[in-house]
């Protein structure tokens, strides 16, 4: 009687010139990426930031991933293409912008949030509606390297109740723009649609002053973990999740 073996390969070879495609092993090509200008970190991504995908960054308020968005998005510019802020808590500082190296006549910086007078009124989650409105519809119209969508003042239960589907639907719109979609969130809630994850977390906190002399969140450190990357080339070459250290500086620290 035949092994499972000798019958498996029976098969196999009997279908090989019928059904190629479903007996050859494809090889994963790499993503395009781009470079988000922080050595350490484009070595620890295999390159940058993936085209054409979903990348999430995640973690609690003051962990440094609004820095890091903002230095990748500066490379993106410098490099001369354009890219897309939506600002769902109204929470970007232009001036920090320009500080970070981003060239601002490139970046449209949309912002979903009500007038003042009518934000107690509001809901948060009609604000984050619109602002995935808006992303599927800059998305679709193409033209930008990156799209980032900063909902890291919103509550995640009101990210979790994002339905499975839209995630799905912005994942395959990347896909077919050729645009980096960067979701900065307080906590993961993309899940396998995201094809890169990054958690964002405080390392170290400098002190109020030494001897009178440094300033308040001068030279802050950052750890950014990536804790997965499906654009690697091949199972065999994934890196295990990795730490870097992101420093960031104060606007103020430069005018000194």
């Amino acid at each position: 009687m035949a092994s499972a073996a000798q019958i498996r390969l029976q098969v196999e070879s009997t279908l090989a010139n019928r059904v190629p495609a479903a007996l050859t092993l494809k090889i994963k090509e790499a993503a395009e990426v781009l470079p988000t200008g922080i050595a350490a970190i484009d070595a620890a991504l295999s390159g940058g930031i993936p085209r054409g995908c979903i990348t999430e960054i995640s973690g609690a308020a003051s962990t440094g991933k609004t820095s890091f968005a903002l230095a990748a998005v500066a490379a993106i510019t410098q490099s001369g293409a354009a890219c897309a802020w939506v600002d769902v808590s109204d929470s970007l500082s232009p001036e920090s912008a320009a500080a970070a190296g981003i060239v601002l006549k490139r970046l449209l910086w949309l912002r979903t949030v009500p007038e003042r007078k009518q934000r107690v009124t509001s809901k948060p989650w009609s604000h984050l509606e619109q602002a995935l409105k808006a992303t599927d519809l800059l998305l679709q119209a193409g033209g930008f390297a990156a799209i980032v969508l900063d909902m890291s003042d919103v509550f995640p239960k009101h990210v979790t109740r994002i339905p499975l589907a839209t995630w799905y639907r912005l994942r395959l719109a990347a896909e077919q723009a050729r645009t980096a979609l960067i979701f900065l969130t307080q906590s993961p809630c993309v899940g396998s649609c995201a094809a890169l994850s990054l958690r964002a977390e405080q390392s170290s906190v400098m002190p109020f002053s030494v001897d009178k002399e440094t300033a308040l969140f001068e030279g802050q450190q950052y750890d950014l973990v990536r804790e997965r990357n499906r654009n690697e080339v091949s199972a065999v070459f994934k890196k295990p999740a990795a730490r870097v250290e992101l420093n960031t500086e104060t606007l103020w620290t430069r005018a000194r």
